[in-house]
C-alpha cells in the first residue's frame, strides 16, 4: 500500500540591506523598507496585469495551467526581487540572513577605509 509523501515548505526568506544596517535597529531604515518594498510590489502587479490569461480543459489542461502559474510565479518573484535589490536589498533564506547582513557590513567597513586611505 503506497502513502502519501508530503515535502515540507519552503523555508521562510527574509529582505536583507546591502549595506548591513538593519531596520530593526534604525527606525528611519524600516519605514524605508516599507516604502520601497510599496513600490516595488507596484511594478510586481503591473507586470501581472500585463500577463495573458490561462485556459485549460481537463486534467491534461488543468496540470498545464499548473505549470504556467508556477512559471509567472517565479517570473514576479524575481520582478520584486529586481527592483528591491535596485533598492539595496537581497531576498535570502531565514536562516542566512545574519551571515549575510555580517557579510554586507564588512564589505561596507572595507569600503570606507579605503575611501579614507584616498587622498
Amino acid at each position: 500500500m503506497g502513502g502519501c509523501v508530503t515535502t515540507p515548505p519552503p523555508e521562510e526568506r527574509v529582505w536583507v540591506r546591502t549595506d548591513g544596517q538593519k531596520g530593526s535597529e534604525v527606525p528611519a531604515l524600516a519605514q524605508q523598507f516599507e516604502i520601497d518594498k510599496t513600490i516595488c510590489l507596484g511594478e510586481t502587479q503591473k507586470t501581472a496585469v500585463g500577463m495573458a490569461p490561462i485556459y485549460y480543459q481537463g486534467v491534461a489542461g488543468a496540470t498545464q495551467a499548473s505549470a504556467i502559474e508556477g512559471q509567472r510565479a517565479q517570473a514576479l518573484e524575481q520582478v520584486i526581487a529586481g527592483c528591491m535589490a535596485g533598492k539595496g536589498y537581497v531576498y535570502v533564506l531565514k536562516s542566512q540572513a545574519e551571515a549575510t547582513l555580517q557579510r554586507f557590513r564588512a564589505t561596507a567597513a572595507d569600503r570606507a577605509k579605503a575611501e579614507a586611505r584616498r587622498p
